[in-house]
């Protein structure tokens, strides 16, 4: 959409303070995202922060609705944290497709080691939406903000 950047904290290539998750679409309806997470992102001495782990299974979730060719947003997710999450690791972020409701799309996630330990595991509900009309609202509420900008600029120099 015209004027509307793509800065999201979980996978925007070009956001440097991110997390630049890359996923791939698999056969089955699955996504997959390998990763390794600098100290940065440090919650627990040498170990993933919950916050992040949080990000990492929203995305993987998420993206499977890119794959079904839909724009939709988590509405709820619940996480159990199973065990730490080391960083400097190469890992594997999972997502997966569970079922569909009308607009409601439930999805999995999963962290894991490259042997296969399950680290993190979620569940998600997104709501699909019209991407043009929510998009659309969005490029007039930074519009509208710019103009009342220029204004507020204008009389304080004038």
């Amino acid at each position: 959409m015209p004027g509307v950047t793509h800065h999201c904290f979980g996978c925007a290539p070009n956001n440097r303070q991110g997390l630049r998750l890359r996923f791939q679409e698999n056969k089955d309806g699955s996504v997959e995202c390998l990763f390794r997470m600098p100290r940065r992102f440090e919650g627990p001495p040498g170990h993933l922060h919950g916050g992040i782990i949080a990000t990492i299974l929203d995305e993987a979730m998420g993206k499977v609705n890119r794959k079904k060719g839909i724009v939709a947003l988590t509405r709820r997710m619940s996480i159990d944290y199973l065990q730490p999450v080391p960083l400097r690791v190469k890992l594997s972020a999972v997502g997966w497709p569970v079922k569909v409701e009308g607009r409601k799309h439930f999805h999995a996630g999963e962290i894991r080691t490259l042997d296969g330990d399950v680290l993190a595991r979620s569940e998600g509900l997104f709501i699909a939406i019209d991407p043009i009309e929510m998009f659309r609202k969005y490029g007039e509420r930074v519009s509208g903000h710019a103009k009342t900008q220029s204004i507020r600029t204008a009389k304080l120099k004038g």
